[in-house]
């Protein structure tokens, strides 16, 4: 059960690798493109320019959990067989709350295992995190993006983002998501990314194909 969640929130820290903008003036483009270069030299410092991961991490999970909640019902109805649906929204809303810090845990050793480029083990079990670090790599490589639409106020912007998979089985995985991301602008007008705007759209199709590993692997 903790692995699809967290497959759920590494796709969609997936998108941060992707980006068509570049500029000399400060833009959400230019900070969405510095996060592309971050992530491609595993420079976790320079990623922190542009992400507080934890915070995104955070926000996207309890962003997640309103629309998990709010969906639970339909979802139980979809998928029979996943013990998780086949309760009520005020024991989702428990579950996920008691298990908040377990699955935070969980992606900051994802987090320091990809940065750290530790090798992908024989067997998931052997490291669960490097494991997972190193499909997050594999996702990276079997997806392309482009920037549909940018909007930006005076302090806050939202980039609309097209990710599509190969023709490779993780690239047919993900298919094709858009995603809308919201970037702030902090007191020396540098951008920053700080969350996913339309989870509420994304949440079922991320459903779907985790329900495709529970049931493949589980």
């Amino acid at each position: 059960m903790l692995k699809r969640f967290l497959l759920a929130s590494f796709i969609l820290s997936a998108i941060l690798i992707f980006s068509s903008g570049c500029g000399k003036t400060d833009s959400p483009e230019v900070a969405f493109s510095e996060m592309q270069i971050a992530l491609s030299e595993r420079n976790f410092e320079k990623l922190s320019e542009r992400v507080d991961l934890e915070k995104f991490f955070a926000q996207t999970y309890d962003d997640a959990t309103v629309e998990l909640v709010k969906n639970c019902a339909e979802y139980g109805k979809k998928y029979p067989d996943d013990p998780y649906f086949q309760h009520d929204a005020e024991f989702l809303q428990k579950y996920n709350s008691e298990h908040r810090e377990l699955h935070l845990n969980f992606l900051r050793g994802v987090k320091d295992a990809y940065f750290a480029k530790l090798p992908e083990p024989k067997n998931p079990e052997e490291n669960p995190h490097a494991y997972v670090a190193n499909e997050f790599e594999k996702i990276l490589q079997a997806s392309t993006a482009a920037v549909k639409e940018t909007k930006i106020s005076e302090t806050h912007a939202t980039l609309t983002v097209e990710m599509q998979g190969d023709n490779s089985i993780r690239g047919n995985f993900i298919g094709r998501l858009t995603f809308k991301l919201g970037f702030d602008k902090d007191e020396n007008g540098k951008w920053k990314l700080a969350k996913i705007e339309n989870l509420d759209e994304l949440t079922p199709p991320l459903v779907d194909k985790a329900e495709i590993i529970w049931v493949t692997f589980f």
